[in-house]
């Protein structure tokens, strides 16, 4: 879950909590309590389904993605599954749970965009494979970066 979603179920635990010890009124604990529950059943209910479907289409993708060094992927490859190594130099917006990672090899680096946290916890300087998608790097319209669907540590 993102810091967002646990942000909004603190802040609405303290304020069920509050209700309840200015009012006293149990009933009202018959509507706050499942609405809590939701809060934290929901976000977690969509991670789950969002891995899902990126190891299905890890699964799907996977056989027909070919190998390429870093420095040869261009813009003209926007659509292809390609499969990548290289190692993680920087990591942004993992604290809402989007991260992207920074990758290089030794022909060249390129954002790596996750629309779902990895199964695995990924951090600087560790060798990773990348499945992806080559698309146009949201920040730099110029450059290529991969949607990835899979992130693996890699010895």
């Amino acid at each position: 879950m993102s810091v967002f979603a646990w942000a909004t179920f603190v802040i609405c635990t303290v304020a069920v909590v509050f209700h309840y010890m200015t009012v006293g009124n149990t009933s009202f604990l018959l509507y706050a309590i499942p609405g809590l529950i939701l809060l934290l059943a929901i976000p977690l209910t969509l991670s789950w389904m969002s891995r899902k479907s990126f190891l299905q289409a890890s699964k799907e993708y996977g056989p027909q993605a070919r190998p390429y060094k870093i420095g040869k992927i261009n813009l003209g490859m926007t659509g292809n599954a390609v499969r990548m190594s290289g190692t993680v130099r920087k990591i942004n917006f993992k604290w809402l749970n989007r991260p992207h990672f920074q990758v290089e090899d030794e022909t060249a680096k390129i954002r790596v965009i996750m629309f779902t946290s990895p199964m695995e916890k990924i951090k600087v300087e560790d060798r990773v494979e990348i499945l992806g998608m080559v698309m146009r790097n949201l920040f730099d319209r110029k450059t290529p970066a991969i949607s990835a669907v899979s992130i693996k540590k890699i010895n």
